[in-house]
């Protein structure tokens, strides 16, 4: 049997929004021609990289001050939500390794039960990769780097999750 809560939710388009952009499939030319301003955009990631970094180590600093004392809940959105604009521009910027390594946090940050002093200090090491590489400006996958990047952060929420699983354990 389906459990219902699992089935993905479809919301009907609003009808303004229909009116704006009309239905039915996109012109192909016009496909072509956004990919094509992606493909080709020249615009500087670092101020806008830097802002959302800078909202997250706010927020880092935010949910450190109340460990312990505040709702699960609005700590892991204060975390989630500039490491999902990070995501979601990152790549149009050409830095798809920011986006790889906000994606692997967004599922971390998605999973943990509640946030305590080592789900602060990988969020912590995170901000900080991702701060050298927009200041490097290392766009593109970040090669060989980018690879270890990715391994290290799955290794240490690998290592989180294994640490808490001894804690229930025991």
């Amino acid at each position: 049997m389906v459990d219902e809560s699992k089935k993905p939710k479809t919301y009907q388009a609003n009808m303004m929004l229909k009116q704006k952009i009309g239905s039915g499939p996109l012109d192909p030319k016009i496909v072509e021609q956004a990919q094509k301003e992606i493909d080709e955009n020249k615009v500087d990631f670092t101020p806008l990289g830097m802002q959302f970094l800078d909202a997250l180590n706010e927020n880092l600093g935010k949910v450190s001050k109340d460990l312990g004392n505040g709702d699960v809940l609005a700590h892991k959105q204060l975390l989630t939500q500039p490491v999902m604009e990070l995501k979601a521009n990152a790549t149009i910027f050409h830095y798809s390794l920011i986006g790889n390594l906000a994606n692997i946090m967004l599922s971390f940050l998605e999973s943990i039960e509640e946030v305590d002093e080592d789900a602060l200090s990988i969020v912590q090491a995170h901000h900080t990769t991702l701060q050298a590489i927009v200041m490097k400006k290392m766009t593109g996958d970040g090669g060989e780097h980018g690879k270890v990047f990715m391994t290290e952060l799955k290794q240490a929420c690998a290592r989180y999750y294994s640490k808490k699983k001894k804690e229930k354990q025991q």
